[in-house]
């Protein structure tokens, strides 16, 4: 995947915000992220709170690729806050479950 400042505007022009909420400590900072469907109206929930995805750099370097991972299969989109009850949400965790593997640092 070739992921540039141009894959925000690409996003954007498609719908999908990625917010960032930054951390800043005496040791260090950590960077967290949501990922925003708006045509959808739903967003994902916050990733980072434990530094899995690394510092600032590899962070949104990884939101970006986890973004394109939802828009390959839009109806991960839809099973984002779907539940245990849908029968797809639990293939759909684990989808992202092993994504998520790819993209984290630990």
């Amino acid at each position: 995947m070739n992921i540039t400042l141009d894959t925000y505007r690409e996003l954007e022009e498609r719908g999908v915000y990625i917010h960032y909420l930054p951390e800043h400590y005496n040791d260090g900072n950590n960077l967290n992220f949501s990922i925003e469907f708006r045509k959808q109206k739903t967003q994902t929930g916050w990733y980072n709170d434990n530094h899995e995805f690394g510092d600032v750099y590899d962070t949104m370097y990884s939101s970006l690729e986890l973004a394109e991972w939802y828009l390959e299969d839009p109806d991960r989109i839809d099973l984002i806050n779907s539940g245990y009850h849908n029968p797809e949400y639990i293939k759909y965790k684990d989808e992202l479950k092993e994504f998520l593997t790819t993209v984290t640092k630990f």
